[in-house]
């Protein structure tokens, strides 16, 4: 390899060193701050970066996070601070969301750690602490409390090309977990009524799955088979993994129907729930109503199952078209074989 090659690739490699770089960095700078957690003397374990906290019950302690502007304008972020929840994807959600419900909640950690610094102002490069009170139930409970403490730049406006408003996000956000007396390993979960429902305008038919204990459930895999009630063929099934639940939170699983239409009628669901070593098995009637299919489906994407009715008259032309050309070659050929037999008669003669 000549030394001039050689200089060629190392000036691209470190072009590209470049580029990936200044990419980075305006992503970084896209958002515009940084968060980190200060490290409490009250920590269960000092390895996560999040708050992992033991306070004996009516105990208070003060937590606090460290806060970077990094542009050089100044820059307004708020915090929050909200009870953990599931998502429909099987997620946990730190964050504060509609719709926001628990099933026999020991405590709101959102009510438990507060603040008097709802927004943080800073200026261009600098850096601020803010500080968190966590003021444990007077009650104690056994097992934990889960949230996490937000951080949110304000909503940027801005219109692409084709005239609509985009609302660009920027969040951060650390969970605090707040333990109870003991631990809870064994969790009860309940099927809430399955009902039909819309997500992101496609028909789906929620399963919610109950989590009453103040346990995470990880590893959460599902299995659900929907049936005609009193029928064996399945109508509908659908199988998840590697999900979680939080404590005392709701999963509104959704078995996605697609773009397909709902059907009304009458159900038998069937659904298994696993958690590492812990098994559950629901079973549920439910019913879909021609009204309230009826009305998803106007507000639903889905796409018709349209009869291709050109494909199969082109079809049937074809075909007709193949038994005449049959036809048509077997009467020719017994013509000529008539003719032939007629010859040789005349031949004889």
């Amino acid at each position: 390899m000549s030394k001039k090659f050689k200089w060629l690739i190392m000036v691209a490699l470190t072009s590209l060193m470049a580029i990936l770089g200044s990419v980075s960095s305006a992503q970084a700078s896209s958002v515009g701050f940084t968060v980190a957690p200060v490290a409490s003397s009250k920590q269960v374990d000092s390895k996560v970066g999040y708050f992992d906290l033991k306070l004996q019950p009516g105990a208070t302690e003060t937590i606090a996070v460290k806060v970077k502007n990094t542009d050089k304008e100044a820059l307004t972020i708020d915090t929050s601070v909200s009870k953990a929840t599931t998502s429909i994807s099987g997620a946990v959600n730190y964050q504060k969301v509609a719709m926001n419900k628990s099933e026999d909640l020991p405590a709101d950690l959102g009510n438990l750690v507060t603040t008097s610094t709802n927004r943080i102002q800073l200026a261009g490069g600098q850096t601020k602490t803010v500080t968190y009170q966590v003021k444990m139930p007077a009650k104690s409970f056994n097992g934990v409390l889960a949230g996490g403490i937000t951080f949110v730049k304000p909503v940027a406006k801005s219109k692409s090309g084709s005239g609509m408003t985009i609302n660009n996000q920027y969040a951060y956000t650390i969970a605090v977990v707040l333990h109870g007396d003991h631990d809870l390993t064994t969790n009860r979960l309940t099927l809430g009524k399955i009902k039909a429902n819309l997500v992101n305008a496609r028909n789906v038919i929620s399963i919610p799955l109950e989590n009453h204990t103040a346990a995470f459930l990880n590893q959460v895999a599902t299995s659900v088979k929907i049936y005609h009630r009193g029928g064996s063929k399945v109508v509908y099934q659908q199988k998840t993994a590697h999900g979680q639940m939080a404590p005392n939170s709701i999963y509104k699983l959704p078995l996605k129907l697609g773009d397909k239409a709902l059907t009304a009628g009458k159900y038998s669901a069937v659904v298994k729930v696993t958690s590492k070593k812990q098994h559950w098995t629901f079973k549920q009637d439910f019913t879909i109503t021609g009204n309230t299919a009826k009305k998803l489906n106007q507000k639903a994407v889905i796409t018709q199952k349209q009869t291709p009715w050109l494909l199969i008259i082109s079809l049937i032309v074809l075909i007709l078209i193949i038994i005449l050309l049959l036809i048509w070659y077997i009467r020719r050929k017994q013509k000529r074989i008539k003719d032939l037999e007629q010859q040789l008669k005349d031949q004889e003669k």
